[in-house]
């Protein structure tokens, strides 16, 4: 007889979590660590509510509700420093993490007898250092999962990660479309329609190529919510937002257009959220959108070609803009669902699951 397998799935856990939920006891006077023999967080066997609606920590909720439906799970933090005991029938499951000490790090690279060595993360190879950490557990793992636009997927035979291809399965990212509502009833007239941005200034953000696009456009406002140093001709708003239901209204009061100008970026969920949420978008196939008759193109190299589609968008009938707005807010709704993420990872998975 076999023994059932178990998923050790590694993925983003909330920081908080542990903590509060350790200060909830210790309030009523309980010693939780007398019953707990060892330091186990309580997302380790199912006790998980109240996950933030963003990424990574929304896959994570997703996923791990849909695969302990269907087989036994165990969750890790994949910051956590411990190598789990696994058994010859089951699966790693996660995200690699650069730690040498962290768990997938450690289970792939000593050896681990099991299963399955499966991976999941964001793909994106237009700016190689983000993913060539992950070049040896690649080549040790029987598959990867990549979280990753069509565009990347497409240009991946010209990438350093060619190679992957043969073991690679691409994964759309997904949101919950009812945490952004549709709020965008109305546009500025034309003229006078702002632009957003929302997300950091790391490299792979092109924050560098939307503000000299902006400077050629002087007379319409960018603004941006995001850590990161302030840039020229875009108004840095906050550093962090919180996407309570008053802000989505507030965004959608003052903006009009959402722009991405991405250099590498795999398939960022702030164009989704903004598509719920009713805005038209202009973004860089690096993005990881492309192809998409109702997303705008902007492009890396090529300023003057931005400002003329921006200039378009400013321009464009009211009408024009809602039909975009209805268009991608059903995309969304259809293409972008947790059923449909979590089902394409399980059609995966269950091939080396045992006793499902």
């Amino acid at each position: 007889m076999f023994l059932p397998s178990v998923i050790h799935f590694v993925y983003a856990v909330p920081d908080y979590r542990l903590t509060l939920w350790q200060r909830g006891w210790r309030k009523l006077g309980l010693d939780i660590e007398r019953w707990l023999p060892s330091p186990t967080p309580p997302w380790r066997h199912g006790v998980v509510s109240h996950w933030p609606r963003h990424a990574p920590d929304s896959i994570t909720s997703h996923l791990y509700a849909y695969l302990c439906e269907r087989c036994q799970v165990l969750l890790y933090d994949f910051r956590e420093r411990i190598k789990p005991r696994v058994g010859p029938n089951d699966i790693i499951f996660g995200h690699p993490w650069s730690d040498p000490a962290s768990i997938i790090q450690r289970l792939i690279m000593e050896g681990t007898h099991c299963r399955a060595k499966i991976l999941i993360f964001p793909y994106h190879h237009g700016i190689p250092k983000y993913n060539e950490y992950v070049i040896p557990l690649v080549e040790r793992c029987d598959l990867v999962l990549g979280i990753t636009g069509q565009y990347w997927y497409d240009t991946m035979d010209s990438s350093p990660f060619a190679s992957w291809k043969p073991k690679f399965h691409r994964l759309d990212m997904a949101i919950d479309a009812s945490d952004f509502p549709f709020v965008k009833t109305a546009f500025n007239p034309a003229g006078k329609r702002k632009y957003l941005y929302i997300g950091s200034d790391l490299d792979c953000k092109g924050l560098d190529i939307l503000s000299r696009t902006m400077e050629r456009l002087p007379d319409f406002e960018c603004g941006w919510f995001g850590p990161g140093q302030d840039r020229p001709h875009i108004h840095h708003r906050a550093k962090w937002a919180v996407f309570t239901p008053d802000f989505a209204w507030q965004i959608a009061s003052k903006y009009d257009l959402y722009v991405h100008a991405a250099v590498s970026d795999a398939n960022p969920t702030t164009i989704l959220e903004a598509m719920a949420w009713g805005l038209p978008v202009a973004c860089t196939p690096q993005s990881g959108y492309y192809n998409i008759p109702t997303i705008a193109t902007l492009s890396t190299t090529d300023i003057d070609a931005n400002v003329r589609t921006l200039l378009e968008l400013q321009y464009a009938p009211e009408e024009h803009l809602f039909q975009i707005s209805r268009a991608n807010r059903r995309r969304v709704e259809t293409d972008h669902t947790w059923e449909r993420f979590c089902s394409s990872v399980w059609q995966v998975l269950q091939h080396y699951v045992i006793g499902s």
